[in-house]
Parts: structure tokens; C-alpha cells; sequence
């Protein structure tokens, strides 16, 4: 499914143009981050830290237009895990923090209008659906975390590279934002990613919930603001 969906979002920003006559095509870099701001020092830390990079087509029709999308980002996040409620005594009472990274495909289908032509700059508004395809993911633990069970003698480890989550490979959302055109040929937009699906899919082991308490992270759901500027060649 998701590899339909990738091939139909490369076909709508490469292959508009046997179907319309007036089709921009362009190429968009920028950042992710969970909230904005104007200090120089926070966008500069979002470009070393959060890039995002890709290519987009756009269809226009009079005011409207329809504007996919093909994005590269990468996303770090950091979460902890508390013990599990459990009266063993043998289980210590830690909490373990974790960071997941992850390299995604982002293809954003939006739809739009322009609203006010400046003369310089047009502003638009949009909206759409996004899948994100996850190309690679790992889990980083702050320390080797051991867990003895005096009875059985059982030994469990948490170290960098445990398997313990399953991400999902595709995660659904809606975008909408705000854009503008400059001179015609230079875009700017703020988009805000609203995740509908999981980040996590089920534990790759079950057992890990005789240890850990999951519920903080088993809803958790990727929402982060996107800028970028772009440039349309063509």
C-alpha cells in the first residue's frame, strides 16, 4: 500500500504536466519543530537538527490549486518509561529514558487557495492529507538497564540497539498551513503536521510489559510544525 500511495505522489508532481497546462514544479528545503519561533539561534538549531528537503508540484485552476508533495525529514524523539505496578520486589523502581530516531518519507496531497494578491507576494491557505513512510528507525537507550528476577534467576537487558518497539512503517496525517509566492518564483510556507496515527505499533516482545508501563507512549502521535522555502524551476 504504501509503496501505491509513494508511486501516486511521485506521478502527481512528475506527471501534471501531460494533464495541465499551467503546473509549477520546484524543489523546498526547511526545518521541523514542535513549536515556533523567530530566534535566530532556535531556526538555526531547527536547519542542523530537524532538516527537511524535497521536491513539489502544483496545479493551478483560477484561485485554487492542488500541490503534492515529496519530502525527505528526519525526527528525534525522547521518551521514558516507568516501571510497571507490580509487587515484586525483585523489579527496581527506575525510570529508563529513550530516543527514537527516524529517517521519513513525507507526501503531502494539498489542497488550496489564494487569497490576497500583494502584488509581490500572493498568500494562500491549505490544507491536506500526509502518509509518512518510515525508511529507518533506531532506539537509543540512556544505559545498559539489567533487571534480575531472584526466583527464576531470569536476566533482562535494555541496551542501545534492543529491539523492544515496532514503529510503524506508515503514520497518516492532515497538514494546513499558511503559504505565500514572491516575485512568483520563491515560496514560503508554515504547515502544521497533525499526526492520526501511532508512532508505535505493537511490542516486538510482550514480556517487556512485566517490566515497563507503556501507557505515555502507546498513544503517542507525531505533531510538528513544518517551514520551508522553496523554488519553483519550472
Amino acid at each position: 500500500m504504501k509503496k501505491s500511495f509513494l508511486l501516486i505522489a511521485v506521478l502527481l508532481v512528475f506527471g501534471s504536466s501531460v494533464f495541465a497546462q499551467d503546473l509549477d514544479l520546484g524543489i523546498k528545503v526547511g526545518y521541523q519543530t514542535p513549536k515556533l519561533s523567530y530566534k535566530q539561534a532556535d531556526i538555526k538549531a531547527g536547519f542542523q537538527n530537524h532538516l527537511t528537503f524535497g521536491l513539489f508540484g502544483r496545479v493551478e485552476l483560477g484561485m485554487l490549486y492542488v500541490q503534492p508533495e515529496v519530502m525527505y525529514f528526519k525526527t528525534q524523539n525522547i521518551f521514558s518509561l516507568d516501571m510497571a505496578n507490580t509487587s515484586q520486589t525483585w523489579i527496581p523502581e527506575e525510570t529508563v529514558t529513550f530516543t527514537l530516531n527516524e529517517a521519513n518519507i513525507q507526501v503531502p496531497v494539498l489542497v488550496g487557495i489564494k487569497f490576497l494578491d500583494l502584488g509581490v507576494a500572493t498568500l494562500r491557505a491549505q490544507v491536506g492529507p500526509t502518509a509518512n513512510f518510515t525508511l529507518a528507525s533506531t532506539t537509543l537507550f540512556d544505559k545498559t538497564f539489567k533487571i534480575t528476577n531472584d526466583e527464576t534467576g531470569e536476566e533482562v537487558t535494555l541496551d542501545e540497539n534492543k529491539e523492544v518497539f515496532d514503529t510503524k512503517t506508515i503514520a497518516w496525517g492532515m497538514q494546513a498551513g499558511l503559504g505565500a509566492d514572491i516575485l512568483g518564483k520563491i515560496t514560503l510556507d508554515i504547515n502544521y503536521n497533525f499526526g492520526l496515527s501511532k508512532v508505535f505499533g505493537r511490542l516486538n516482545d510482550a514480556s517487556w510489559n512485566n517490566y515497563f508501563d507503556f501507557s505515555n507512549v502507546d498513544n503517542t502521535k507525531q505533531s510538528l510544525f513544518m517551514v520551508t522555502v522553496g523554488y519553483k524551476f519550472l
